[in-house]
């Protein structure tokens, strides 16, 4: 992919005015930036590999900088470069490439009650597109990517026959809106709330969630209870219920979750011979007597054996 800098790119302007009633405990997280140096904003929407080149940053007057003086930030941290020289200015057809992440809900962490009550930061509240701000900086060390020849000649290492690998599937089908007290109604929190966020559809008594892994690639001859099950829920009504979590037919969790709880949840050492070579279904049951509770998945992950085969896939 490949960043394109377009009119609308302007200077990095900042508030140099803190509010005085916040002053007394409010924490800033603006300490990345020096204020001395211009930064250029740009967004991105999609997770992938960037390349920004030459005669975009030329249009934006950093035609000339050094390649080694590059430097790239987002959410206040500074994001490892690959730049196509190392040192000295780019050149017609040089460029700088950066592993770029859509915006997830790391940042929204602390917009909650309890921190801890956000099911899943795989996906933002508010937007996918993250930003990222460039500048140029000559006096301090630039995170860079560097190409090192893969030398094998001295080794004597047997190769890894399987690697421990974690295929994970967060939730983005309903915003659910959490905690919520009944008085006649349900009534909910201005506040981001234990449950808030994004989840799977409600999952009833009546009808269990499955969802497929697929494509995994299993070593069958790992140590046999190599495993792990993650998942984090929450109940949606005021209803005695249990959590239940099943590999085919093989139940692996029977967890209590009663009323508007939640259960964020990692069950270790399950037997190796519960999954397909390929793929496995997994369900997860709301196993209330009562046929109007409702509950919520916020993700689910399982860690396994893997061989190194890797589908083919580009990245």
């Amino acid at each position: 992919m490949t960043v394109q800098f377009d009119r609308a790119m302007k200077k990095l302007l900042l508030p140099l005015f803190i509010l005085c009633t916040l002053a007394a405990g409010a924490q800033y997280n603006n300490s990345w930036i020096d204020y001395s140096k211009t930064y250029y904003k740009f967004k991105v929407g999609q997770s992938g590999l960037y390349r920004i080149n030459q005669a975009a940053l030329a249009s934006i007057g950093l035609g000339t900088i050094p390649a080694e003086q590059f430097q790239l930030w987002r959410n206040g941290e500074q994001v490892r470069l690959f730049t196509s020289v190392a040192a000295g200015p780019l050149g017609n057809n040089g460029y700088i490439e950066f592993n770029g992440k859509m915006n997830d809900g790391m940042p929204d962490k602390p917009l909650y009650r309890v921190p801890d009550s956000q099911l899943c930061d795989s996906f933002s509240l508010y937007s996918d597109t993250a930003t990222y701000f460039l500048t140029a900086n000559a006096t301090s060390g630039s995170l860079r990517y560097i190409t090192a020849a893969n030398d094998i000649s001295g080794n004597t290492l047997q190769a890894d026959a399987y690697y421990m690998r974690r295929m994970e599937q967060p939730m983005r089908q309903l915003y659910n809106r959490g905690f919520a007290n009944i008085v006649g109604e349900y009534v909910y929190s201005s506040s981001y709330d234990v449950g808030e966020g994004w989840t799977s559809n409600t999952i009833g008594p009546c009808c269990a969630l499955s969802l497929f892994f697929q494509g995994m690639n299993v070593y069958t001859a790992a140590p046999a209870n190599s495993v792990s099950l993650y998942i984090s829920a929450f109940g949606n009504a005021l209803f005695t219920r249990n959590l239940q979590v099943k590999f085919y037919n093989s139940q692996v969790l029977d967890t209590t979750m009663n009323y508007f709880s939640s259960v964020k949840k990692k069950v270790d050492n399950i037997p190796l011979n519960y999954l397909d070579p390929k793929h496995v279904v997994v369900t997860i049951h709301d196993n209330s007597t009562n046929a109007n509770d409702r509950i919520v998945v916020g993700t689910i992950a399982i860690t396994f054996p893997a061989t190194f085969n890797f589908n083919n896939e580009k990245s």
